[in-house]
C-alpha cells in the first residue's frame, strides 16, 4: 500500500491469477494494517525504528529557504524509507521522513526524521532510504507536504522543497 522500488527487473510478491484474481497481503500492507487498527494485546511483538536521513555533506542544506524565523532544515526532507527484511527480502513497511513535530513546541522541524512503527520483533531489517525521484515523485505527495505547516500554529513555517539530490542509503537494523 506504499509505494516502494523492487530491485530493477523484479517483482516482488505473487501475481494474481484466475483462480485467486486477488493478490495476498504483502508484508507491508500487514504492517500497514497493524498500524492503522492496533490491537493493544500486541504491544509486545512490535517495536519501532526511528531515525534520522542526514546528508553526507550539512554544507548542502544551507540552499534552502529557513522555514521558520531563526529555524533551519536539518535532514533530508521528503526520503522515502523502506524497512526489508533482511532474512527473506520482504518489504515490511516504508514511510515519508524529513520532519518533527511537537504540539508544545511549534513550527514543524524540517530535521530528516523518520519513524516506521508496529514491525514484527525478532527480526532484522536493512533500512532503504531513497530519494523521490522516478516512478514516485514529490508532486505524487503533495498532500502531505502541504500539511505539515499550519498558518494557525505560532510561529507559522514554510514548507521546504523535498531534497531529491541524495544517494539511496542502505543501513541494518533492529526494532
Amino acid at each position: 500500500m506504499f509505494p516502494f522500488a523492487p530491485p530493477p527487473g523484479q517483482f516482488i510478491g505473487d501475481r494474481p491469477t484466475a483462480a485467486a484474481p486477488d493478490g495476498p497481503l504483502t508484508d507491508d500492507d500487514r504492517t500497514g494494517i497493524r498500524f492503522l487498527y492496533a490491537d493493544p494485546n500486541d504491544s509486545v511483538n512490535v517495536g519501532s525504528i526511528r531515525g534520522r536521513v542526514l546528508p553526507a555533506n550539512s554544507f548542502s542544506l544551507a540552499t534552502f529557504a529557513s522555514p521558520s524565523p531563526g529555524a533551519s532544515v536539518t535532514g533530508i526532507v521528503g526520503a522515502q524509507i523502506v524497512a526489508v527484511d533482511a532474512d527473506t527480502g520482504a518489504v515490511v513497511a516504508a514511510t515519508l521522513g524529513g520532519w518533527s513535530c511537537d504540539s508544545a513546541n511549534p513550527p514543524t522541524h524540517f530535521d530528516g526524521s523518520f519513524d516506521l512503527e508496529r514491525l514484527p520483533l525478532d527480526r532484522s531489517y536493512n533500512l532503504y532510504a531513497e530519494p523521490l525521484v522516478g516512478l514516485a515523485a514529490p508532486a505524487d505527495f503533495s498532500f502531505v507536504f502541504a500539511g505539515l505547516c499550519s498558518s494557525t500554529a505560532s510561529p507559522t513555517c514554510a514548507t521546504p522543497p523535498v531534497n531529491t539530490n541524495f544517494n539511496i542509503r542502505i543501513f541494518s537494523a533492529s526494532p
